[in-house]
């Protein structure tokens, strides 16, 4: 486990309309508003398609991460994240939900936020995250994964 204080900045609202993509656009609003990092606390609303990180059929083995991805079509769901910055200068957004399917009933799917493009509506909240920086590396248990971890340099000069 690894834990760090967080200093929070501002509050920026994002609505996403019908026809926008998802991922683009919050890294897009966090361009704009000159934020370097977040936490994603609220996120809402509908997709006219998401493909996610999961699976048709159980794995198996539950223990090593997913390989494949599925696409489902006009859902409405609830997720959180994070968006820290990237080797290129831009942002990295990570974003987990859980997606009932319209058609099935609200079947949920659930996983890591590969794609999505809004249906009617999608609403965010970003909470600037101003401290400890933030960076993605792999972890040993992760499988190769890269998660999230505080820079310990960075930590270290405050």
């Amino acid at each position: 486990m690894r834990t760090s204080e967080v200093v929070a900045g501002r509050r920026i609202l994002v609505v996403l309309h019908s026809g926008d993509d998802v991922i683009a656009s919050l890294a897009e609003a966090c361009r704009r508003h000159g934020v370097a990092q977040a936490a994603v606390t609220t996120f809402s609303g509908a997709f006219r398609r998401a493909r996610l990180i999961a699976a048709s059929e159980p794995p198996l083995d539950p223990e090593v991460p997913l390989p494949d991805s599925v696409e489902v079509a006009y859902t409405e769901g609830v997720g959180s994240g994070t968006v820290t910055a990237d080797e290129a200068g831009g942002h990295a957004v990570h974003i987990h939900v859980a997606l009932g399917a319209k058609d099935r009933s609200g079947r949920a799917v659930a996983g890591h936020l590969l794609a999505g493009e809004a249906h009617y509506v999608i609403e965010i909240v970003l909470e600037e995250i101003l401290a400890p920086r933030l960076v993605r590396r792999p972890h040993p248990d992760s499988h190769g994964i890269a998660i999230l971890d505080v820079d310990d340099a960075a930590e270290s000069r405050r």
